[in-house]
């Protein structure tokens, strides 16, 4: 699963999959840890929900309220899979994709393609906002995460 949060300075999180609490439940996907990451963030830049939202108009703003059908609704033709979104009141706190074992988008548990409607801990209104987020910085004054730099490190 791959999560998006808004509002805060993290872009994305990778659920922890490799602990001695939860062990390795990916292993025989991804092998070791640093596969696992780097698999992570290859997904994260394959299916990326700002570049889609951004495209279909719903961009960060902690003022402007979008419709949370229009939102579901761009991630559901990007990706032919419906995300699960969790609100803190009227902003969208997390958006999440799922995906099967190949990488491949599926619907969330709890998200029924057919109404456009997503079931969270947190319910969502009809109109949320998207809130800004700063980028990730690296170091002392570093540069942003990119697909191209994180590439040029690998």
């Amino acid at each position: 699963m791959l999560r998006k949060q808004f509002g805060k300075n993290l872009t994305f999180l990778l659920i922890p999959c490799f602990s001695e609490k939860h062990g390795t439940c990916s292993s025989s996907v991804t092998g070791d840890e640093y596969n696992y990451f780097v698999t992570g963030l290859n997904v994260y830049f394959k299916y990326n929900v700002t570049e889609v939202l951004s495209e279909a108009g719903y961009v960060a703003s902690n003022s402007e309220k979008y419709p949370l059908g229009g939102i579901i609704s761009a991630i559901q033709n990007a990706f032919h899979a419906t995300p699960e979104i969790e609100c803190s009141g009227d902003a969208v706190q997390e958006l999440r994709l799922c995906f099967y074992k190949d990488f491949k988008p599926r619907d969330c548990a709890g998200a029924n393609a057919q109404s456009s409607s997503v079931n969270s801990k947190k319910s969502c209104p009809k109109y949320i906002s998207l809130p800004e987020y700063v980028p990730l910085k690296l170091g002392n004054g570093g540069t942003e995460v990119s697909q191209s730099n994180l590439e040029s490190s690998i």
